[in-house]
């Protein structure tokens, strides 16, 4: 299990790796399963920005989604 805490900081650690990867939306938490345990979330635009994505970051999980392409309102 994944405290909130752990999560966070394990995100700092991805966002400052995926800074520049094309494709890459944002970063962000998630629940998995019960209300204590955290996983990183990643959204990417294309499957193709998934293979630059590590499937976890200092033992927290990475869930990744294709969003496709995200614009401001």
């Amino acid at each position: 299990m994944v405290t909130r805490d752990e999560a966070r900081t394990a995100k700092s650690t991805l966002r400052e790796r995926l800074g520049r990867v094309e494709g890459v939306c944002g970063v962000g938490l998630a629940q998995r399963g019960d209300t204590h345990d955290w996983v990183l979330q990643v959204n990417v635009q294309n499957v193709s920005a998934r293979k630059d994505v590590p499937p976890d970051v200092d033992g927290v999980p990475v869930r990744v989604h294709v969003v496709g392409a995200v614009e401001a309102l």
